[in-house]
């Protein structure tokens, strides 16, 4: 059997840094594809994930910039919209790579919802902010006929903010296994896919959430059985801030991680995230995890930059 990688690619560093227009964010991708290239091209079974944050953000400002004559957009519909978008551009820069490369190999986006725990405790630590920012009246006028929990930004204004749940589930893990197994590169799971619950009679309905991409990468990986976690994130600033080394080649062990998150206080809520998603999938089915930037992914895929965690030395390059 073909050892499988799952790679997740934070939405940032396709639409934010690099540049924010639909030009921008194709050429980031066409950049991420060329650094994955020899991944792509290799033996390995490949799964693709990608953060949607920022694209979100821009779905959410057009509809409210034209609210005044179109309606507003579902949180799930907006999620499914990024996916789509954002995986129609990954998608097409990876079969050009491909292409370029004479490599016959096949690349597909599948839209994925995420079944979600909604009766999971709430505070308003588990809560994200979302969308533009309002002024008061507009905060009140939004509160009272859409019922949405806005807070205050201090010097900024008022944003919504919507629950941040648990996956549970992938509705569409069997047939995403199948192609996986069958060596299609596979993009799925979206800003975490799409948060979906289960109503009375098994229906499926969208949640008003948001869902985190490093759980559902994780679980993604567990149920793919993969050895290899590469995560690939917007910068190595907040890396070094919490004292980790991204853009030189450093290791830590899986029993070095978990003391690090149990010891440490860390304050960048994205580097947390990925550094339990990375305990998990170790603890679990993982080997490796490698976490680099952009701009360092060619040099991580041949170990001369990135955090390699993990107890064994395994070549990512098959």
């Amino acid at each position: 059997m073909k050892d499988t990688i799952v790679v997740l690619v934070e939405g940032e560093v396709l639409a934010d840094g690099r540049g924010t227009s639909i030009p921008n964010q194709k050429n980031s991708c066409l950049t991420f594809a060329e650094g994955l290239a020899p991944i792509l091209t290799s033996k390995m079974n490949v799964a693709i994930l990608h953060g949607n944050k920022a694209q979100v953000g821009f779905v959410l400002l057009r509809a409210e910039i034209a609210s005044h004559v179109l309606h507003s957009i579902p949180l799930d519909v907006c999620g499914a919209d990024t996916q789509g978008a954002t995986g129609y551009m990954l998608n097409q820069a990876i079969l050009n790579v491909l292409r370029r490369k004479n490599f016959k190999r096949n690349a597909m986006c599948i839209l994925t919802q995420t079944m979600v725990d909604t009766n999971e405790p709430q505070s308003e630590q588990t809560r994200r902010a979302i969308g533009p920012w309002y002024d008061r009246d507009r905060a009140v006028k939004y509160r009272e006929a859409r019922k949405w929990t806005m807070i205050e930004e201090p010097g900024r204004g008022y944003r919504r903010t919507v629950p941040s749940l648990l996956p549970i589930g992938i509705i569409e893990i069997e047939g995403i296994k199948q192609l996986v197994n069958s060596g299609i590169i596979v993009i799925a799971a979206g800003g975490g896919g799409v948060p979906v619950a289960e109503q009375e009679g098994g229906q499926l309905v969208g949640v008003e959430a948001v869902v985190g991409t490093e759980n559902v990468a994780n679980m993604f990986a567990q149920q793919l059985g993969a050895k290899v976690m590469l995560i690939v994130v917007e910068a190595a600033a907040k890396y070094i801030l919490e004292r980790l080394s991204i853009e030189k080649r450093s290791r830590m062990s899986l029993e070095e991680l978990d003391q690090f998150l149990e010891n440490r206080k860390i304050n960048s809520r994205n580097v947390k995230a990925q550094l339990i998603a990375a305990s998990k999938f170790l603890n679990g089915v993982g080997e490796l995890v490698v976490i680099t930037t952009l701009e360092s992914l060619p040099s991580a895929l041949v170990k001369e930059s990135g955090l390699w965690i993990g107890n064994k030395d395994l070549p990512i390059i098959l």
